[in-house]
């Protein structure tokens, strides 16, 4: 008994919205203007229209062309709306390019003493730098050796000089001494002569 109430009720329900679909699919603007036309008296070669109908008409028109305003108002305040919204992503699109090209110039270059360089120029010039410091240092170590060299000639021959004034020295004094023995016995046998 639940049952066939119920399912009664939902078929009720079911053809009432189908016929307020009907009602609303027939209620166009075209289809009240045909009614209009078909309901209205012949006279002569006019068409005689009821007060009623033709002022229900009117209402009827007036309200579409209402709710058509409201809508195009709508329409037009959505479209300012997204029109505003657009141009500010176009806006933030363009910062986001200057940004991405300044990050993609920062990224593929480096700061040198205030001079922005590209990487490869940094680096051709980095190891030219290495290059010149090496170069520099081959050629202090090269000097530093010969400096070396010659200063261990230098040594060598100093002493071998210094071990001959030495030498010199000695025989010198030996001879002095040798002549000073042979000059003092000279004196020695002149006095006692």
């Amino acid at each position: 008994m639940k049952l066939k109430t119920i399912l009664c009720i939902a078929v009720l329900f079911t053809a009432s919205i189908n016929a307020q679909e009907a009602v609303k699919q027939d209620n166009t603007i075209d289809n009240q203007f045909r009614t209009l036309y078909k309901n209205s008296n012949n006279y002569q070669e006019y068409k005689v229209v009821k007060k009623k109908d033709y002022g229900v008409l009117h209402t009827n028109v007036l309200d579409s062309v209402k709710a058509f305003n409201t809508l195009l108002l709508n329409k037009n305040a959505t479209i300012n709306s997204q029109k505003s919204t657009i141009d500010k992503l176009e806006k933030e699109n363009s910062d986001l390019s200057t940004k991405l090209t300044t990050s993609k110039t920062n990224e593929n270059s480096i700061s040198l003493f205030g001079i922005l360089l590209t990487k490869s120029n940094y680096s051709i010039l980095l190891f030219t730098i290495i290059f010149i410091l090496i170069a520099g240092l081959v050629t202090f170590i090269y000097k530093f050796k010969n400096s070396n060299v010659i200063t261990s000639e230098a040594k060598s021959n100093l002493e071998e000089v210094e071990n001959e004034f030495n030498l010199f020295r000695k025989k010198s004094l030996e001879r002095e001494q040798k002549l000073r023995r042979q000059l003092q016995d000279e004196i020695i046998k002149n006095r006692n002569n």
